[in-house]
C-alpha cells in the first residue's frame, strides 16, 4: 500500500504459460512438485491468521499454469509466484490442490495414460503433504461441476465474459473433463491411499 492507501502491484518477470503449446519444463514432475510445495507454503502462512477467518486456509481458487509465473532456476523454468488473486477466499487447503490436479495434469479427455495421470495425482499429494487425500478427487468433481454451471448460470445471467466462455465451448469442455474423471475415479482415487 502507498501512503494514500492505494494498493501497489510490481511486475514480476517471467514465463506465464498462456499458449496451448508450452516448454517441457512447464509440465515437468520437478515443476509440478514446487507448484505443490508453493501452495503448500502459501496456505501455511495464511492459516490461523485473520484473513483465513473461521475457514483452515485461504485459497486461491483458480490456481492453473495459466496462472502462474514461471522462472528460470538452474537453467530449467520453475513456478516462482501465482497471479490473479481476484477469486481468493477462506477455504479448505483440499480445495486448492484438488483445483491444482485438475488443472496442473490437465485431467480430461485429452489423457491416453490413466496410469500417468494417476502418478502425477500422487505426486501432487506428496509433494504438498496432504495428510488426508480420501476427498481428493471428489473435490475435483465438485470442481469442474461447480465451473461448467457457474459458466452456464452467469452466460444466462447476461455476463459477457461468461456468454464468451460458453461459446468458446468451455461449459462442453469442463463437462467432458468431469465425465472423465468420474470414468477414471476409482484408478485416481487408489493412487492417493
Amino acid at each position: 500500500m502507498d501512503e494514500e492507501g492505494r494498493e501497489v502491484l510490481e511486475y514480476l518477470k517471467g514465463h506465464v504459460a498462456w499458449e496451448p503449446r508450452q516448454p517441457a519444463d512447464v509440465s515437468s514432475d520437478e515443476s509440478l512438485a514446487k507448484v505443490a510445495l508453493l501452495v503448500r507454503e502459501f496456505h501455511d502462512l495464511t492459516a490461523g491468521t485473520s484473513l483465513a477467518g473461521d475457514q483452515e486456509v485461504v485459497c486461491h481458487n483458480d490456481l492453473s499454469p495459466k496462472n502462474t509465473v514461471y522462472q528460470l532456476s538452474a537453467g530449467k523454468l520453475r513456478p516462482a509466484a501465482f497471479i490473479d488473486w481476484d477469486l481468493t477466499a477462506p477455504g479448505a487447503r483440499m480445495h486448492d490442490i484438488a483445483h491444482v490436479c485438475w488443472q496442473y495434469l490437465h485431467l480430461g479427455p485429452a489423457i491416453t495414460d490413466v496410469g500417468e495421470a494417476a502418478r502425477r495425482l500422487r505426486l501432487v499429494v506428496d509433494s504438498y503433504g496432504l495428510a488426508d487425500p480420501r476427498d481428493l478427487v471428489p473435490t475435483i468433481l465438485w470442481w469442474q461441476d461447480r465451473c461448467w454451471r457457474g459458466i452456464e448460470t452467469q452466460a444466462d445471467a447476461g455476463d459477457l465474459a461468461m456468454v464468451r466462455l460458453r461459446d468458446a465451448g468451455a461449459v462442453m469442455r469442463v463437462r467432458a473433463a468431469h465425465q472423465w474423471v468420474s470414468d477414471h475415479r476409482g484408478a485416481l482415487e487408489r493412487s492417493v491411499r
